[in-house]
């Protein structure tokens, strides 16, 4: 009696493993299921705290823009044109102001300003600003046949290159940016432009450039390199290399300004 007991208590025990073995098995895509749907909570409430950060920003930008607006505004519909005022609220614009709000509230000073100082540099900085908010994405149309240059050779060949020439230092650095944009060839399908870099503008934070300069993002350095080395065997030119964190994808920036 004692020993069927016993086998029947193995029995039993036997049983109740098969039992937690085959449980345990059908919950293994449970398991996996739950973490993944813990992740997948985790990621939406990082990123619904982003929106919420961004729509903040957002919301103090519309705030901060209303704002410059009535200014604006007010300065330029008072009775006695006052050229310091005007100009006052000109530098709050340019240095407050996100594109494209900025360069439309400056393309305002510059029609409705009675003092022609500041009706010229609201138009200068104004064009400056429409160009860099609607920087080319597209090859020009006359390139999108073209074959594209090997990247080994030429990394920078599908690249958007601006070619800055300092206002300051006219005279000799815009024939340089007209004369490298000529090493543009057949194989390269990136759209290239000259642009001026107005003494407004160069005076500010961000750029103060007084070298030849290219400007480029962190892994678009060997691509820079190659135009450097370019620019040093086919125009006898000496360009420094510059590092930039704020994000420019595919794009590189050559300003002349030495001596600027």
């Amino acid at each position: 009696m004692a020993a069927w007991m016993d086998q029947l208590s193995k029995g039993l025990s036997l049983v109740s493993l098969a039992v937690a073995v085959v449980a345990a098995w059908y919950a293994l895509p449970l398991d996996k299921q739950m973490k993944e749907l813990q992740a997948e909570a985790v990621r939406l409430d990082n990123a619904l705290k982003v929106s919420e950060a961004e729509l903040k920003r957002l919301e103090a930008s519309r705030t901060l823009s209303l704002e410059l607006f009535k200014e604006v505004r007010a300065v330029l519909s008072a009775n006695e044109a006052n050229a310091r005022q005007e100009e006052a609220v000109r530098v709050l614009v340019e240095s407050l102001a996100e594109d494209p709000f900025r360069w439309k509230l400056l393309q305002a000073i510059a029609s409705a300003s009675d003092s022609p100082e500041v009706r010229q540099k609201a138009e200068v900085s104004a064009n400056f600003y429409q160009e860099e908010a609607v920087l080319p994405v597209a090859i020009a149309t006359s390139d999108r046949n073209a074959p594209k240059a090997d990247a080994a050779t030429k990394p920078y060949g599908f690249m958007r290159i601006d070619w800055f020439y300092c206002v300051a230092t006219e005279s000799r650095s815009k024939p340089l940016a007209e004369a490298a944009k000529q090493l543009r060839d057949d194989t390269m399908t990136g759209s290239w432009r000259i642009r001026a870099l107005p003494k407004e503008i160069n005076a500010r934070v961000g750029y103060q450039i007084g070298n030849n300069v290219i400007r480029h993002n962190p892994d678009e350095l060997q691509a820079a390199q190659r135009l450097q080395a370019d620019l040093k065997s086919m125009m006898q030119l000496d360009v420094q290399l510059m590092e930039i964190a704020y994000p420019t994808p595919d794009y590189l920036s050559v300003f002349f300004c030495a001596g600027a």
